[in-house]
């Protein structure tokens, strides 16, 4: 975080590759983030340069009372919210045939038991999903996933509680 820090000064102080490094730094999970929730390749990747130039022209608001990432993740989240309202689509767009991320290998039970997941989140409530997005597949804190999403911990607590159950139900057999 310090390291974040020292690079928000930089920028603050004109350092314009500064900004570059918090992009490479933050880039992948961004992209990754949105990619879970749109799976479409262009989508993310336009949206996740719609974040990036949000935080390039809003860092001077960053208080610095969260983590940059949690930070990061709260313009991705808005970011998906005015791309869903513009498309009027009361729920996510379901998964179809893109590929997964490259981390996880087709081969084997965990990359299956994986895609089955990702296939099965449209079948969730939009809250639920985000919720298992932020915390169970980013694996981010109760807290930070709250903050994200505007809500309270409580909340996100009682979405992955429900959404566990409901997946649970639908991946039995996987």
């Amino acid at each position: 975080m310090s390291d974040d820090r020292t690079l928000i000064a930089r920028f603050l102080g004109g350092d314009q590759g500064a900004f570059d490094q918090l992009v490479l730094k933050y880039q992948e999970q961004i992209r990754r983030f949105i990619f879970r929730s749109t799976d479409n390749v262009e989508d993310s990747d336009d949206l996740a340069q719609e974040v990036f130039i949000k935080a390039y022209k809003n860092l001077y608001r960053f208080r610095g009372e969260s983590q940059l990432a949690t930070w990061l993740y709260r313009i991705a989240a808005n970011v998906l919210n005015s791309h869903f309202r513009r498309q009027r689509l009361r729920e996510w767009l379901p998964l179809g045939e893109h590929p997964a991320p490259a981390e996880y290998s087709p081969d084997d039970d965990s990359g299956q038991r994986r895609r089955a997941l990702l296939a099965a989140l449209p079948r969730l409530s939009s809250q639920e999903r985000k919720v298992v997005i932020l915390k169970g597949l980013q694996e981010l804190t109760v807290k930070d996933t709250a903050h994200i999403l505007g809500t309270t911990e409580n909340v996100v607590k009682v979405a992955f509680h429900t959404a566990r159950k409901k997946l649970k139900g639908m991946l039995k057999d996987v």
